[in-house]
């Protein structure tokens, strides 16, 4: 179980074994209203409709989380935002909830994360924005990232989104965020070709393998003018030595990947070949150790 998994568990198992001991109220929906700070800022319309088709059946099986009613008699959502469009599409006049005023500031926003991503997965945007506010909150990326349940590195990504140019970020539901990062490192030295290349993503965007390859093509295009011998591309790994096949036992044999993968080093070619496990890290920005049978090649 990955760390923002288990973080996302103990996050509903310590929500439900705090909110079960206080009373589920039946509220009219126009004393609720939705949190502006929340993370989540798009709700994907067929998905709400389901849901809403599944509350006029069946109602709300699981109650929301709300505030105590403020100055204008409302009480702001802390969780739920969700049931709460659903009920309103299907027509409902009441929905369950518990008025709880635990939770303050960025910690408040930390769980409207992980809340958010456990049971519909936040945008690589929704996700940028939530990590810029709790930086502006005074949090360290440490802090985020142990509040999250995610890796330093997958906060890192995030947090350098406030810093990209406004391109860049305009760019990043079209491209994977370890590729907007990359791509706002480069572009401390190629300008004016990193903008061309996002200028040019279209509305299918940009692969982290596609991305990849042109941040590789930029490093190639320095150390073809400053090397007077050609170097091995960037962004292949140069294969180890060949390992002798012995076929006796305790000598363990390097995997082979599968549907053999050609790579070039240099002007030779060659096989990848693969430790039984690898670390990977996905476009999302997170990290982790990975069973080599479980990869997949384009």
């Amino acid at each position: 179980m990955g760390k923002f998994d288990q973080r996302a568990e103990e996050f509903g198992m310590l929500v439900g074994a705090h909110e079960s001991a206080r009373r589920v109220e039946d509220l009219p929906l126009d004393w609720v209203m939705p949190d502006p700070g929340n993370p989540r800022t798009h709700f994907d319309e067929v998905e709400l409709a389901e849901l809403a088709a599944s509350i006029e059946v069946r109602g709300v099986l699981q109650p929301i989380i709300v505030r105590p009613r403020n100055a204008d008699g409302k009480h702001v959502i802390r969780m739920g935002e969700r049931r709460y469009r659903a009920s309103l599409a299907a027509g409902k006049t009441t929905i369950p909830a518990i008025v709880s005023e635990a939770g303050e500031g960025g910690d408040v926003l930390a769980d409207q994360i992980v809340e958010n991503d456990q049971r519909a997965s936040l945008s690589s945007r929704e996700l940028a924005l939530g990590v810029e506010r709790m930086l502006a909150q005074g949090k360290t990326q440490a802090e985020i990232a142990k509040a999250l349940g995610r890796s330093k590195q997958f906060v890192s990504l995030y947090a350098a989104y406030g810093e990209m140019e406004p391109y860049l970020r305009e760019a990043i539901d079209k491209a994977p965020i370890r590729v907007l990062y990359d791509l706002h490192r480069a572009a401390r030295k190629h300008p004016v070709e990193v903008r061309g290349f996002v200028a040019g993503l279209g509305e299918r965007g940009v692969t982290l393998a596609e991305g990849s390859r042109f941040i590789a093509s930029l490093k190639g295009a320095v150390d073809a003018g400053s090397a007077p011998a050609p170097t091995a591309p960037a962004a292949v790994p140069a294969a180890p030595s060949p390992a002798k096949p012995t076929g006796r036992a305790g000598h363990a044999r390097p995997i082979v990947a599968p549907s053999p993968v050609k790579v070039m080093v240099g002007a030779r070619s060659a096989r990848l070949i693969l430790p039984e496990r690898v670390r990977v890290v996905f476009d999302d920005g997170d990290e982790g150790e990975v069973a080599s049978r479980d990869l997949s090649f384009e």
